[in-house]
């Protein structure tokens, strides 16, 4: 189980250049962030995805942050999990730096705020699991914190889910939500993943039904109870090593901050594993319709895409990622695919931080101009 500690730790704390907010939205949650403003141009978003994802992807972007913290402002919302006698943060990216505690304490300390997301357990003020809704909400949060700057989207994982619905009603406002307020997105980068519907289609294949086999069983009814009684952390130690790449140098870069502890001691707590459950439900159902129905009517990613995966992961099942995504996105729209290699997994924000960061601030440099 998770320890509490008496000393706080958060992004701001670390990292000077960042400034911690707190940010009420239209739907009753109150978003935690982590943002740096050069007092003008366009604001990166940094969304690895709620702590719900089997991974505790939270952490993924720690690296990539400090890398690109001086050449673009940051919008970082902070996912979170409130667990009953102690305070257990599960930023979108939570940064810590074991230099900063005791070393001989199991875990590192976090800050004991969180993000209420509708429907995720932690509000009830909307509650559904939908990516529309985690999306319109982190978007009132980025939109209050940065009025009338233009926007460049980054998602990992499920962060990139919710980005990639975010880039498609953005395009084509849905007419059963009230319109977002008008906005400038010059481009959406997705980490890591094929559109939700085509990873269904995965399922008629052996090999794809057996690598991604977490996602039917955590959509399935009973996966909380069976997961608690094999030990959550537990069963996301066995997940990160299976994910992960083979190249020595990028594990020791995933294992970097004690990432792996923290990792499995959020899993211990039931509340999160359950979380977990939920969000891969909403998965199979409604994103798979949502999708199926964006297509048919022609609705699609517009303006500039940077889409990055695992050639020895997502690749290997899928094959040409890139080729993927230029289906849904619209026609002639600047697609940049890379299929990144030399034995990295699936957390690139980890595993190949200099590359990844380095290709986000290309990206960045050409929308730009």
């Amino acid at each position: 189980m998770a320890a509490c500690l008496g000393e706080e730790v958060n992004l701001s704390t670390l990292h000077p250049f960042l400034k911690r907010n707190e940010t009420p939205t239209p739907s009753g949650s109150t978003i935690v962030s982590y943002t740096s403003d050069l007092g003008e141009g366009p604001v990166l978003w940094l969304f690895a995805g709620v702590v719900h994802a089997p991974k505790a992807d939270y952490h993924s972007f720690r690296h990539v942050a400090t890398i690109l913290g001086d050449k673009i402002s940051l919008y970082i919302p902070e996912v979170g999990h409130l667990s009953s006698g102690c305070s257990i943060s599960s930023g979108t990216l939570f940064l810590y730096r074991t230099s900063h505690l005791n070393k001989s304490s199991p875990l590192s300390t976090f800050d004991p705020n969180f993000l209420q997301l509708p429907g995720y357990g932690l509000s009830t003020a909307t509650p559904t699991f939908d990516r529309r809704t985690v999306a319109n909400t982190l978007f009132a949060a980025a939109t209050t914190l940065f009025p009338n700057r233009p926007f460049i989207l980054c998602g990992h994982d499920r962060g990139a889910r919710t980005v990639h619905r975010l880039a498609v009603d953005h395009a084509h406002p849905p007419s059963s939500n009230p319109p977002q307020p008008p906005f400038t997105l010059l481009g959406t980068i997705i980490l890591d993943i094929v559109p939700t519907l085509t990873q269904w289609a995965a399922f008629a294949s052996a090999p794809a039904s057996v690598a991604y086999f977490h996602w039917p069983f955590l959509a399935s009814p009973s996966s909380a109870a069976i997961i608690n009684s094999y030990g959550g952390g537990r069963w996301t130690r066995d997940a990160l090593s299976r994910i992960q790449g083979s190249n020595a140098t990028a594990q020791e870069m995933f294992r970097s901050d004690r990432a792996c502890e923290v990792y499995c001691s959020l899993f211990d707590k039931h509340e999160t594993v359950e979380g977990s459950c939920a969000d891969y439900a909403a998965a199979a159902d409604p994103e798979p319709q949502m999708q199926e129905e964006d297509q048919r009517e022609g609705r699609k990613v517009r303006g500039d895409v940077l889409v990055m995966w695992s050639l020895a992961k997502l690749g290997k099942m899928h094959g040409d990622v890139g080729a993927i995504w230029r289906e849904w996105v619209d026609d002639g729209e600047r697609l940049e695919a890379v299929g990144v290699g030399e034995g990295v997994g699936h957390y690139l924000p980890e595993e190949a931080s200099e590359f990844v960061a380095g290709r986000i601030a290309d990206f960045v440099d050409k929308v730009t101009k």
